[in-house]
């Protein structure tokens, strides 16, 4: 993010189904083929004038949509693992990871995104509230708008496909 003019600039990448081509994007100034990601992935950086986050990334899953492109999912360096953790904070890999097991600190790591697996992954967003919260630190708290906006983008893609879409609904609704 910056400031230019009086505007805040947010920036962003878009991950996309498909390599998109120049041409599908020569309407929109403020997108360009990323090509920061491994090959044959597609994505899209985004610079867009925007005061808050959320309006540039809609807008730009939107452009997208219209372009003939499928967005799905924007990058949002939330999955995290202890290493990149101890990192973040200037701590080390192993008392993070005596944290994450409970055998140090006040207890209540958030749980792995993916329990079982060989390599845990955690959420940035759920870690970075626990170290502010049990741990004291003083982090930015980043509000998790691309994470929401990643989620909604899943799930418009895997309602189609979904036998009791109502259940769903219903979660949404409260």
């Amino acid at each position: 993010m910056g400031f230019a003019g009086g505007v805040w600039i947010q920036q962003l990448v878009v991950v996309l189904a498909d390599v998109p081509s120049a041409a599908a994007l020569r309407a929109y100034e403020d997108l360009a083929v990323d090509d920061g990601l491994r090959e044959g992935i597609g994505s899209v950086a985004v610079r867009r004038p925007a005061p808050h986050l959320a309006d540039a990334a809609m807008s730009a899953v939107h452009d997208l949509e219209a372009a003939g492109l499928r967005p799905l999912r924007i990058v949002t360096g939330d999955w995290v693992t202890l290493a990149d953790i101890a990192s973040r904070i200037g701590r080390s890999r192993e008392i993070v990871r005596l944290w994450s097991v409970g055998r140090q600190g006040p207890g209540g790591f958030p749980p792995p995104l993916n329990p079982g697996c060989d390599t845990s992954f955690y959420s940035w967003a759920e870690v970075g509230l626990w170290l502010r919260r049990r741990m004291g630190y003083e982090l930015p708290d980043d509000e998790p708008v691309l994470v929401a906006i990643n989620l909604a983008l899943q799930l418009r893609r895997l309602m189609p496909r979904l036998s009791h879409p109502d259940a769903i609904h219903a979660l949404l609704d409260g």
